[in-house]
């Protein structure tokens, strides 16, 4: 068995990982999955190339929850995969043990528990972990065409059927929270709330697993900041090193953090507090190599609650140019269900409380390199043309002639992101399925 110091080693240095285990169940009750019929779905796949498809062979065993096991070896975006295939009993699982990663309806959750058996997939993740966890809900769809739910392991929650059809049937890999979630844990001491922020599902990704502890306020602002680092770290050529600083932002002043493994960190806090040293015991998953984060002002290392207040006044985050363009295109991929969901819903003399607020987010050209400032607007009209009608809500930082309120017409092609805020929901372009056909 590996110690802590060589594992640190191993992700850090070597590539080390675990692989990505997640099950698929169907909606319909007369799926039965046969070596045949499982072999044909993947042949038939236009998102991936079949390679190989061999059984295992499995000693019978009544208590055995897996009855037929698979490796399979596809190609896809220029990279070989070897994915394990299990059919697997359902009827044991409890679906109430699992958090929910997106909006899964009752409809869903009650055709899951009327599976007999599902589909479990397991695969290392390649160079690119978006990429990897795309393909991996792209073999379980080609199996199971209409699914009521996916389980994620790693991170232990369900994800929609719906959301996992449109998104495997879709050019554009999902959002990178996908690929983790971040628990909040805390604990009341001397009267005041202590909390531990910790991630789940980055060990798949080739990376530690990451943390914030003893934050006591700014809870979400640290959680937000939380989400644009370990956004990051997902990408290997955004995943900084030990010890070695990097920035998130920038609000006049640099927003710059590290990371420092949880036994270099812990003994200088309370052993009682959530995520402290009578947590890491190991026997215990929070044993294992995780990341505390830091902030860095000055070459100096404090607490990241010295950054919630500049998080809450809106800086500028960095995100990586691949990041913009995914959800540029998902925005523009999906922008038709926007305009069908605007045309359906927009009122602007409604009441507050049924109010549709409907935004886009724009890119405006600001220097010779086509670097772009992203900007929020409330959206008024959309014509024939696709073009908006819409109001700036941001003071702009480079945009000549572009003030806070000033109202214009844009193209589509502007779009790098949308935003509907209906009276119960916010919705995106990852889950407009719970509000479209």
């Amino acid at each position: 068995m590996m110690t802590n110091k060589e594992l640190y080693k191993g992700i850090t240095e070597d590539g080390l990982s675990l692989p990505s285990t997640m099950g698929i169940l169907p909606s319909n009750e007369k799926v039965t999955f046969s070596k045949d019929f499982i072999e044909n779905k993947l042949k038939e796949s236009r998102y991936f190339q079949l390679n190989n498809f061999d059984i295992i062979d499995r000693e019978p065993n009544e208590e055995d929850p897996v009855s037929q096991e698979y490796k399979v070896s596809v190609s896809y975006l220029d990279e070989i995969f070897e994915i394990d295939l299990f059919v697997v009993d359902a009827r044991a699982n409890n679906y109430n043990e699992f958090g929910l990663g997106n909006m899964i309806s009752d409809e869903e959750l009650d055709l899951a528990v009327q599976q007999d058996f599902y589909l479990e997939t397991a695969m290392y993740f390649g160079s690119d972990a978006l990429d990897s966890f795309h393909l991996q809900l792209k073999v379980m769809q080609a199996v199971v065409e209409n699914p009521s739910i996916v389980i994620d392991f790693m991170p232990f929650r369900l994800l929609s059927g719906k959301w996992a059809k449109l998104t495997a049937e879709s050019e554009v890999p999902p959002a990178p929270t996908y690929l983790y979630t971040i628990h909040g844990v805390y604990d009341e001491i001397d009267g005041e709330r202590v909390y531990w922020l910790h991630t789940h599902g980055l060990h798949r990704c080739g990376s530690v697993e990451l943390e914030m502890i003893n934050i006591k306020n700014g809870i979400e602002q640290l959680n937000s900041a939380l989400d644009m680092i370990v956004t990051a770290f997902i990408k290997p050529d955004y995943r900084s090193p030990e010890n070695e600083e990097f920035n998130i932002g920038y609000d006049g002043l640099d927003i710059t953090f590290c990371w420092k493994r949880w036994e270099d960190v812990v003994k200088d806090y309370p052993a009682e507090i959530p995520g402290g040293y009578n947590e890491r015991q190991p026997e215990n998953e929070n044993y294992e190599p995780c990341g505390v984060l830091l902030a860095v002002q000055e070459g100096i290392t404090l607490s990241p609650e010295v950054y919630a207040s500049t998080i809450a006044d809106n800086p500028i985050f960095f995100v990586s140019d691949q990041e913009t363009e995914r959800m540029t295109a998902m925005a523009y991929q999906r922008f038709d269900q926007y305009k069908k969901a605007f045309k359906t819903y927009f009122n602007p003399e409604a009441d507050d409380e049924n109010y549709w607020r409907f935004l886009v987010k724009l890119g405006f050209d600001v220097d010779h390199e086509m670097n772009k400032e992203h900007i929020w607007f409330d959206v008024y009209g959309i014509n024939e043309n696709n073009e908006m009608l819409a109001v700036c809500l941001n003071r702009p930082y480079a945009v000549d002639n572009l003030n806070e309120g000033d109202e214009g017409t844009y193209p589509q092609e502007m779009i790098t992101d949308w935003l509907i805020y209906t009276p119960t929901n916010t919705i995106t372009s990852d889950n407009i399925y719970t509000i479209t056909d």
